[in-house]
């Protein structure tokens, strides 16, 4: 009997003995390694990565539309942008609470294309255009960049690229969404 009290006694101090090294351990490890990463081409061949240039950066519809927005825009004080990242023209006050979150949730999108004014590139209007192809999820997507586009007091358009606008429709909405043409 004494000999599995004294067993119980031994197991429990080892038991604590472990909780109390456990995160001493723990902490000597993390610290040893860092929040290293070698990016250097140590660590992969640099002949051999699978990058490959695309050979244009709008699809055939997206450009049919750039090219009409430039040329309605070229006698204007306004230019016209594809593919900016929509963190490119906003910002979150330094004091907001949860500004991580915030600008997480804007960082990775981006904007079909930005009209802006040229001389201080002050945007102006942000075209969102619309394929029969989007799915529910870039319908989320789409309302969400909506709703923050409006909040921040940018005006947007949305165009489809199944049935775009003729030049002189399309003209008439840059006017109605409050260019000065």
């Amino acid at each position: 009997m004494a000999q599995l009290i004294t067993l119980i006694i031994f197991a429990v101090l080892a038991k604590l003995l472990m909780n109390y090294l456990k995160p001493v351990i723990h902490k000597q490890k993390s610290e040893s390694k860092g929040d290293f990463i070698d990016i250097s081409e140590k660590w992969i061949q640099a002949d051999e990565m699978p990058y490959q240039k695309n050979d244009y950066l709008l699809a055939k519809g997206e450009m049919v539309i750039f090219r009409m927005l430039q040329s309605i825009l070229a006698p204007t004080s306004y230019s016209v942008f594809p593919h900016l990242r929509l963190a490119d023209l906003l910002r979150v006050p330094a004091d907001t609470p949860n500004r991580q979150e915030y600008l997480f949730r804007i960082k990775e999108r981006s904007l079909d294309m930005v009209i802006f004014e040229s001389v201080h590139l002050k945007p102006m209007l942000v075209i969102n255009l619309k394929s029969p192809n989007d799915g529910k999820r870039q319908q989320i997507n789409d309302e969400f960049i909506n709703n923050v586009l409006t909040t921040a007091g940018i005006k947007s358009l949305s165009i489809s690229l199944s049935n775009p606008p003729a030049e002189e429709e399309l003209l008439g909405e840059l006017r109605n969404a409050g260019l000065e043409l």
